[in-house]
């Protein structure tokens, strides 16, 4: 394993000079960019933001005993509007963001042995957390950090505030990982608007997958082609070259042509073709693995994006040449939230899930269109995202539905009445109900006058619904969970 750091750091030994008149150089003790949990030795790094800038907070920050700040010109004017004099090194960067990375590699020193990158439209977090869990359970201690938090060696460390959390976050769970839990192999869901905020900074993963590309986050990309070149351009500039790049799904071949070049990629499909691995359907509700011929496992699913997913993670390991455990490899388990069964008896099935893109939909609802039986979707769609991708939602969801009942997802500052009505002019026989544990009750109640299934779909693992600029507290699970209890044979 590689070494971490020993000892603090001075501010010159971090390629820092303060540029004010305040010329000490500080031991720095840790980094954080929230003036909250400042202490002594801290330094400050105030960012720019969309809302508000960081140095809005620097009086807290020395109040805290900050030892410096790392900001930009414009953070710098504000803090001489704040404080007057400024008694503590302040160091003004062009681009603060770019500085801070190279701040933490040099507080940190060298990385893991081995990163492992998981990026894509959909599926990130299900390939990532599983795994992160058969290493685990192959005794080959690893660490994740993603959507669901950060994790090392079978215990959670703590929630994350985003997939690919801000740079600090990232590499002291990473330093955590290895210093304190003697992680082997540290996986990170790497998200595109995480790569665009320079989230990533320093790191070059050592190996990478590409789960697809398809629509998502247009609302802060622009458009599908800004998309798209974000995420090729994440894998280029934070994976080694020449590495190992599983890629799941069919991309464009420009995208193709352009990863070949830098990494040893495999398409997934032809990786099962070359090695004989075949998935069988056998009736609805099962699905058979066989390689060279041989059944490996039984699932009791249809042929779905569970299966594909512990495939890839299955090819992504023999890959790389990892000894395998077939029987823990295969022993699926439910990632909270990706096709989260609640309720499976009495001829009735709830599933709660993620699910919240075009082609996420499609890849939950399609398996089971030839299941003959009443299928409910409940779904919304987040405010101030992306609104191009609401029609194709709402008409996947028409397509695999009988009913569909349309409720709030997250609204943020749009209507959500008008986010509702998006939705309905697409579905044939929808039910408008905003609030959503009315309408997960309704539901369960159509659901309990049939035999059938009803997905849950949107938020999956979130426990909050943001409504303007607040939180309340709610959970599609926990709730569902509930009410499964009132379910009639």
């Amino acid at each position: 394993m590689s070494q971490t750091f020993s000892k603090y750091k001075r501010l010159n030994e971090l390629g820092l000079v303060p540029s004010n008149e305040f010329q000490d150089n500080p031991f720095i003790t840790n980094i954080t960019v929230d003036s909250r949990i400042v202490k002594k030795g801290y330094l400050f790094a105030a960012m720019p933001g969309s809302k508000y800038h960081g140095i809005s907070f620097v009086k807290a920050a020395i109040d805290n005993e900050a030892a410096a700040i790392l900001t930009d010109h414009e953070g710098f004017t504000i803090a001489k509007k704040i404080l007057g004099n400024i008694n503590i090194p302040i160091v003004i960067a062009k681009d603060p963001r770019m500085k801070l990375s190279k701040i933490m590699a040099r507080f940190y020193g060298a990385q893991p042995s081995t990163m492992i990158a998981v990026t894509g439209t959909n599926g990130k977090t299900s390939i990532s957390y599983n795994l992160y869990d058969i290493l685990n359970n192959m005794n080959i201690k690893s660490a994740y950090v993603g959507t669901l938090g950060f994790y090392a060696s079978g215990k959670k460390i703590k929630n994350l505030l985003n997939t690919t959390p801000d740079l600090i976050t990232l590499m002291s769970s990473i330093n955590e990982a290895e210093k304190n839990y003697k992680c082997k192999y540290i996986i990170i869901e790497a998200s595109s608007i995480g790569f665009i905020e320079k989230r990533l900074g320093k790191i070059k993963a050592d190996i990478g997958i590409l789960t697809n590309l398809t629509q998502d986050h247009l609302d802060y990309h622009g458009s599908l082609l800004n998309y798209h070149k974000s995420k090729i351009s994440l894998l280029k500039k934070h994976l080694k070259k020449d590495s190992t790049l599983l890629i799941q799904d069919k991309i464009q071949n420009n995208y193709h042509i352009e990863l070949n070049k830098k990494f040893n990629t495999t398409f997934q499909s032809n990786y099962m073709k070359e090695n004989n691995i075949q998935l069988i359907d056998n009736g609805y509700f099962m699905t058979k693995l066989s390689i060279d011929d041989v059944i490996i496992k039984k699932f009791n699913l249809p042929n779905n994006f569970i299966i594909k997913n512990l495939l890839t993670n299955y090819i992504f390991l023999k890959l790389i040449k990892i000894k395998l455990n077939l029987k823990i490899i295969f022993n699926y388990k439910t990632v909270k939230g990706r096709h989260h069964v609640i309720h499976n008896k009495f001829n009735k099935l709830v599933i709660v899930d993620y699910a919240h893109t075009p082609d996420g939909i499609y890849n939950l609802l399609s398996p089971y269109k030839n299941i003959k039986c009443s299928k409910i979707v409940i779904f919304g769609c987040g405010g101030d995202r992306d609104k191009g991708k609401r029609p194709k939602m709402a008409k996947v969801v028409n397509k695999f539905s009988n009913i569909q009942i349309i409720t709030d997802d997250n609204p943020r500052n749009e209507n959500p009445k008008l986010i509702r009505n998006s939705l309905i002019k697409y579905c044939d026989n929808s039910h408008d109900i905003g609030n959503r544990l009315s309408a997960i009750k309704k539901g369960f109640n159509l659901l309990n006058k049939d035999l059938g299934i009803l997905f849950i779909l949107g938020k999956g693992h979130e426990e909050e619904q943001l409504y303007k600029n607040k939180l309340f507290k709610f959970s599609d699970i926990k709730e569902s969970i509930k009410i499964a209890k009132t379910i009639n044979s």
